[in-house]
This record gives C-alpha cells, structure tokens and sequence, in this order.
C-alpha cells in the first residue's frame, strides 16, 4: 500500500485511534472509572484528533487531494477504529461478565443489553462520530484552503 492511498491512512489512522481508546479505557480502568459511562464522551477528542491526522497525512503525500478522498479517508478512519475497539469491548465484557452486570443496573435499558448489542452501539457512536468529524475538518479545510482547494479542482477538471 502507498503512503498516498484512502486505505493506508485509514488503517494507519484507525490504529492510532485504537490504540488511543484502548489506552483511555486502561486508564478509566486503573483509576476506578470505567463504571462512569459518561466518560466515554472523551473519545471524541481521541476519533478527531486520529481523522484529523488522516486527513493530513494523506493531503501531504497524495497530490490529487480532494475533497471526498479527504472524507473518505476520515470515515475509514473512524469505522476502523470503532469496529476494532468494539471487538475489544466485546472480549472485554466476555471476559468479565461481573462488569456487564454492572453496566446493565445503571442504563435504562439495561435490561436489554449484552455484549454484543453493546459493541454495536459502539460501532454505531463511532462511526457517526467519525463521519461528522471527517465532514467538518473537509469543511475547514476547505475553508481555510479555499484558494489551493478551488485551483486544484479547477486543475482537475481541465485535465479530466
């Protein structure tokens, strides 16, 4: 795979991002916090700051850079990360069924949750968390690149 290619920088990013929630719930675990769900709003700051250095990584190395590569290297991103980490969490609660019990007395609707109805939500935050971080960093990227982004699509048009 090529360091300028949709699919490196989302597996390279999604990593990273991986890595992040992982090391965020080892830390929410080791001080006592993982019963907090509340605390899982923090990912965001780890799934935008993972699609924003996809994004830039792949408008530094691809000189076709555009617009829908941008998003769609920020969505690989997130669905990457959000399935891995969801098969983390899903093992996680296989493992420690005392921890599912507890999740389930705090939700509402406990009752209707297991690991793996669970590891779905996850997948369904994280990826649409990553898809509105992907539009808004192409947004602002468009924004404050205006001029090098309307040449480059100009140049583009008049070579295709």
């Amino acid at each position: 795979m090529k360091k300028d290619s949709i699919e490196y920088n989302g597996i390279v990013g999604g990593i990273g991002v991986l890595l992040g929630l992982i090391a965020l719930f080892i830390i929410m675990k080791l001080t006592g916090l993982e019963h907090n769900l509340e605390l899982r709003a923090l990912n965001i700051f780890i799934m935008g700051a993972g699609v924003l250095y996809s994004i830039k990584s792949i408008k530094k190395h691809n000189s076709e850079f555009n617009y829908f590569k941008g998003i769609g290297t920020g969505m690989l991103t997130a669905a990457i990360s959000s399935i891995a980490f969801a098969t983390f969490i899903f093992i996680y609660l296989m493992g420690n069924p005392d921890f599912l019990m507890e999740i389930k007395n705090v939700e509402p609707f406990g009752n209707y949750l297991n690991a793996f109805t669970i590891s779905f939500i996850i997948i369904l935050e994280g990826a649409g968390s990553g898809f509105f971080l992907s539009f808004g960093v192409m947004q602002w990227y468009k924004k404050r690149h205006s001029d090098d982004f309307l040449k480059s699509q100009q140049e583009n048009r008049k070579t295709n």
